[in-house]
């Protein structure tokens, strides 16, 4: 039997859930872990302390909830990106600007706060890296799709990676207050040695 479609109380619910888990990354990404804050995340909201404890009971069930959320988010972003990437776009330019939609700006820093903040819960910090892992391999098929099939597997993962990890140095250096022109500059350069390792 077919699934009924939601009524409106069930669209209603569905509204507030997804207000809560996006104020929840915005809250991150803006106060860090530590100022994400029911109060915080319920005002960026715009709901009701009532409508919030009707989704979420506690902060950590938020957060734990948050996770796949966030995953979610950044996904949309890398497919949004990988859409809008014009045909004929340089190998490595395709590479440095999928992997900036998915692990930089609002996106990056709210990972990095929740990687810190759940590091030492076992649970959510497996569920985390799960997740993360399974966007980051769908990240990696991306790119492999967009970019001349000539480039060996070899070459795309270790300059993938090399790329991921650079952008997430970049989104650090962001957090801590460095130089926002001298880090477009860093990726720029980056773009340009990409398409070199790649060949």
């Amino acid at each position: 039997m077919p699934a009924l479609p939601p009524n409106k109380h069930q669209e209603k619910s569905l509204r507030t859930r997804t207000l809560l888990l996006d104020a929840a990354i915005e809250s991150l990404a803006e106060a860090g872990y530590a100022g994400a804050s029911i109060a915080d995340i319920t005002a960026r909201a715009g709901v009701t302390r009532g409508a919030q404890l009707h989704q979420f009971h506690t902060r950590g069930e938020l957060m734990a909830q948050a996770i796949g959320h966030l995953t979610d988010r950044q996904r949309e972003a890398m497919l949004r990106k990988a859409k809008a990437a014009p045909h004929g776009r340089s190998a490595g330019a395709v590479l440095v600007e999928l992997v900036t939609a998915t692990f930089a700006g609002k996106l990056g820093r709210a990972a990095v706060e929740l990687y810190v903040g759940i590091a030492h819960d076992a649970a959510l910090r497996r569920e985390m890296l799960r997740v993360q892992h399974e966007l980051t391999a769908e990240l990696l098929d991306r790119c492999a799709g967009l970019i001349d099939p000539a480039i060996t597997a070899e070459r795309l993962e270790s300059t993938f990676w090399l790329t991921i990890n650079l952008v997430r140095g970049a989104t650090l250096d962001e957090m801590v207050g460095r130089d926002r022109v001298r880090r477009k500059q860093v990726l720029a350069d980056w773009t340009a040695l990409a398409e070199i390792a790649l060949r």
